[in-house]
């Protein structure tokens, strides 16, 4: 099996800071697609909560949800942009920590609210991959050909 890369040059970079009270996934989508943004990485760091974060089950092909009450500190989110049914699409996963310095982590789910957000984002220049529906993994994935 060959694996499939595609090319991109870095263009701009964004800071970000995100209003509290938002919700983190609707605001970024929100975002990326005013601003323009259809290919790139965004990171971020701050605190959220409540937090809902998903666990996919391969077997069953759905998100398992978890939610998380309180405050937690928004230890990393890693995640990408690219277009999902023509309009850009945040893909984003997370990690938070509580008081105790336990950590969670898994798939950004709406509902998870932003207390304090900072975010960057490098965007890419060039065709924005395009998320399809893969039938094996029951996932909407980058259409690059395997």
């Amino acid at each position: 099996m060959e694996h499939r890369i595609e090319r991109f040059v870095k263009g701009d970079s964004q800071l970000i800071r995100l209003k509290p009270e938002s919700d983190l996934l609707e605001t970024l989508n929100n975002l990326v697609e005013r601003v323009g943004i259809e290919v790139g990485v965004i990171s971020g760091i701050g605190s959220v909560g409540p937090v809902n974060i998903g666990y996919y089950d391969f077997n069953k092909k759905e998100y398992r949800k978890n939610h998380f009450k309180g405050i937690y500190e928004l230890v990393s989110l890693m995640g990408n942009i690219s277009v999902k049914d023509n309009k850009p699409f945040c893909h984003c996963h997370i990690v938070i920590g509580d008081k105790d310095g336990k950590v969670y982590g898994g798939h950004l789910l709406p509902g998870t609210i932003v207390k304090v957000g900072e975010f960057h984002i490098d965007v890419l220049k060039g065709t924005p991959p395009e998320r399809i529906f893969d039938v094996t993994t029951g996932l909407h994935l980058w259409n690059l050909k395997l």
